[in-house]
């Protein structure tokens, strides 16, 4: 929250805006402008969506009295200042503007730009000193300009300090985050997709168990959160985190969102085998079809990111079915009966400080047969190409995960499933194949035809196995035991905000 001092600060002046001039005022962290005369124009700007304020580039402060100046007017007399600030738009994009201000007077610039600095700076949650992360082979490799061509320049305006690398290896992040001293920095932000958002938040958190001396392979131990917030940029192949925490893949508005400093607490899911963690995640973690097209897929690396599309074709040509057996503790609010997680969510709201008691009376079901597909959707999966995701009613903090269970089916039912995924308006829900629950905590069991009730071993895959997608990995061990972690992660987002079709009135137990 901005500081009394400067929040209660009254500004009140004449600038020449655009060649015109404007009364300009500043009240109770709110900027107006409007224009003396006809046609009357009004402008409204909070100080929340201010970036920052500079002087004009005609001015350059004398940083030594004894440095001589060609021309000193120029260099102590600031005439003018620039407000940068964004603006949200159609779609929850958010833009970068800018409106230059100037006055006769210096000192009248000179008070401005000090009240509106001094006001930002007591903006307390914004983070100041970033570490960020860029992978340079993620989607269509375009994490180094994306970086150099846009975050820079805006953090520059902003006054965001960085420290950059360029990762080399897969696990670098999650090498460097358990190993670099962090005090220094208050966010980590990962330029890349969802597999190095993944590295960035299983390197916080086990990093927070290590510092914490706590034993994770615990299945019901209690994970620390992180002490700093992760920013995600997107520059993958399919981004779903990014999309479905601001409802676009806009690489400008996730910039903004880390700017801005308002986070939101998103679940993260444990999954343990063998009595031991493996891996935590954020988006799906996926069995069959999904888990079959990501293997597939690590053989044409060489196609980009089209080889998700190639081999998600040859794997719903093949149709396989997998046999398995599903305990969860089913959450009492159906997932087709719930409110879209969006702004200030009170679903969300509600299970950060009720979770304990939501788990008490969840009840306990097992699902068994042959599937298609086996689905854990942290997020509602959503993405440019998939507009609504798995579960578009899943929410990102309510310490629930939503399981989507598609049984074997003709080829013709896994086109209809597929042709859903790819609309706008329309889910998986009421498709009598499909199965949706929403759980606090799930296992699986893989009971192959051939093996009967014989025991399977996690470290290798026989051809009546699949494998998991997890966070666009590959992870083969097939037996798991899913536990979500409720709010565990920090992200930065200002969340969706534009109305959306068929929103119910959400089930409350």
């Amino acid at each position: 929250m901005e500081d009394d001092e400067f929040s209660g600060s009254v500004l009140l002046s004449t600038f020449i805006i655009k060649k015109k001039r404007c009364r300009v005022y500043f009240h109770r962290s709110t900027l107006i402008w409007e224009t003396e005369k006809q046609p009357y124009t009004r402008w409204t700007l909070s100080l929340s969506d201010t970036l920052a304020v500079n002087y004009s580039d005609d001015f350059v402060p004398i940083t030594s009295t004894k440095e001589k100046d060609p021309n000193p007017l120029r260099s102590s007399l600031p005439s003018s200042f620039v407000l940068h600030y964004a603006a949200r738009g159609p779609k929850n994009i958010w833009s970068h503007h800018s409106v230059v201000m100037s006055h006769s007077d210096p000192r009248q610039v000179a008070s401005w730009v000090k009240t509106i600095r001094n006001c930002l700076l007591c903006i307390s949650h914004r983070p100041r000193r970033i570490l960020v992360f860029v992978n340079p082979y993620g989607g269509k490799k375009k994490g180094p300009k994306i970086w150099e061509k846009q975050v820079q320049p805006l953090m520059k305006i902003a006054g965001v300090d960085t420290m950059t690398i360029v990762t080399e290896r897969a696990g670098h992040i999650h090498d460097t985050l358990l190993n670099t001293n962090l005090d220094d920095f208050e966010a980590v932000v990962c330029i890349g997709g969802d597999g190095t958002f993944a590295e960035v938040f299983n390197g916080l958190i086990l990093r927070a168990v290590k510092d914490n001396h706590i034993d994770s392979n615990d299945q019901n131990v209690v994970l620390p959160i992180p002490k700093i917030p992760v920013g995600i940029i997107p520059s993958g192949s399919t981004d779903t985190v990014a999309y479905s925490l601001h409802g676009t893949t806009d690489v400008q508005t996730a910039i903004i969102h880390i700017i801005f400093g308002d986070t939101t607490g998103l679940d993260i899911s444990s999954v343990h085998s063998d009595n031991e963690l493996r891996r935590l995640y954020a988006s799906v973690f996926s069995y069959g079809y999904l888990g079959d097209v990501i293997e597939d897929s690590e053989k044409f690396r060489w196609m980009g990111p089209q080889r998700y599309e190639y081999s998600g074709f040859k794997k719903i040509i093949a149709n396989k079915g997998y046999e398995g057996e599903i305990e969860l503790l089913s959450d009492p609010c159906h997932p087709a009966e719930s409110i879209r997680c969006t702004n200030n969510c009170t679903r969300c709201i509600r299970h950060m400080h009720n979770a304990n008691r939501d788990i008490a009376i969840a009840r306990p079901v097992k699902v068994s047969g042959k599937f298609f597909m086996v689905n854990g959707a942290n997020i509602s999966c959503a993405c440019s190409k998939c507009p609504q995701g798995f579960s578009p009613h899943c929410h990102i903090g309510d310490g629930c995960v939503d399981v989507i269970l598609v049984r074997h089916t003709s080829l013709f039912n896994n086109i209809k499933m597929l042709l859903r995924l790819n609309s706008k308006n329309k889910n998986l829900y009421d498709l009598p194949f499909v199965e949706v629950y929403r759980a606090r905590e799930f296992s699986f069991r893989a009971t192959p035809e051939s093996s009967s009730n014989d025991e399977i071993n996690n470290s290798s895959i026989g051809s009546k196995m699949s494998v998991w997608n997890c966070d666009g990995e590959v992870f083969k061990n097939v037996n798991v035991r899913i536990r979500v972690h409720c709010q565990l992660l920090k992200v930065f987002t200002r969340r969706l905000h534009e109305p959306l079709v068929n929103i119910k009135t959400c089930c409350f137990p």
